[in-house]
């Protein structure tokens, strides 16, 4: 039976926050410097930052496993998400301010779609590790 690597998940869960929160602050100096708006383009460049987020965090979590890369990575954009969306709850509670869009109401959704994310990131990692092996 295999067991769970929480080294993999911690290390990745970590890369995750780390990323989102360098997301978080950068998006208003990108607003600012490059003067884009409100906009399409700054809600583009939002979520590609989004994707690599997911991506990164499920790449390296997958890769200190070794194995099972869509669980690993699926787990690691699933509990990032959860971990992202109780931060912002804790922040706009001290601080007063109102949760963006509809809250927590669509929490369900977005774990299934960064943690589908993440997960496909591991899963690439983890065909690529096996075609290495294949190729030797």
């Amino acid at each position: 039976m295999n067991t769970v690597n929480p080294r993999a998940i911690f290390i990745g869960t970590a890369v995750f926050a780390l990323i989102y929160a360098v997301h978080i602050l950068i998006l208003p100096l990108l607003k600012n410097s490059l003067d884009m708006g409100e906009g399409g383009a700054m809600f583009a460049v939002s979520q590609m930052l989004g994707i690599a987020t997911c991506f990164i965090s499920g790449y390296t979590s997958a890769r200190i496993a070794g194995e099972r890369g869509f669980f690993y990575g699926f787990n690691v954009g699933a509990i990032g998400t959860v971990l992202s969306a109780f931060a912002a709850l804790a922040f706009s509670m001290l601080t007063g301010a109102k949760l963006p869009g509809t809250g927590l109401a669509t929490l369900p959704y977005w774990i299934f779609v960064n943690g589908s994310l993440a997960g496909f990131a591991g899963l690439l990692v983890i065909n690529m590790v096996d075609e290495g092996k294949r190729e030797q």
